[in-house]
């Protein structure tokens, strides 16, 4: 992994749940990690399986981050004031990197 690719700012984060005196239960999400990560672009197929190599604006995202164990599946990550969920984590063997697929949350 070519640490010059790597131009963007994630933030991590993870659920915090408190209970009050009272009983009731509240859910934050608190700043876990941050690190840099690397835009993968994604490709697009046509129905008839040809590659037509061309991007597009979807609600999902593609990250390549180095291979920290801080990562969780249940993190949410904030990129460019946009919360998103981790949709996939892969850890690629290769070059110990993990590939994120993220989907954009509702604001």
């Amino acid at each position: 992994m070519n640490a010059g690719t790597l131009v963007y700012r994630l933030e991590f984060q993870e659920l915090i749940k408190k209970q009050n005196e009272t009983g009731e239960e509240t859910k934050t999400y608190d700043k876990a990690f941050v690190c840099r990560a690397a835009k993968v672009k994604s490709d697009t197929y046509i129905k008839s399986g040809i590659n037509a190599k061309e991007l597009f604006d979807d609600m999902d995202l593609v990250f390549r981050v180095r291979n920290y164990p801080q990562i969780k599946e249940t993190h949410r990550v904030v990129y460019d004031g946009n919360t998103y969920r981790i949709k996939l984590l892969e850890r690629m063997a290769e070059d110990h990197s993990i590939r994120l697929t993220l989907e954009k949350l509702n604001p």
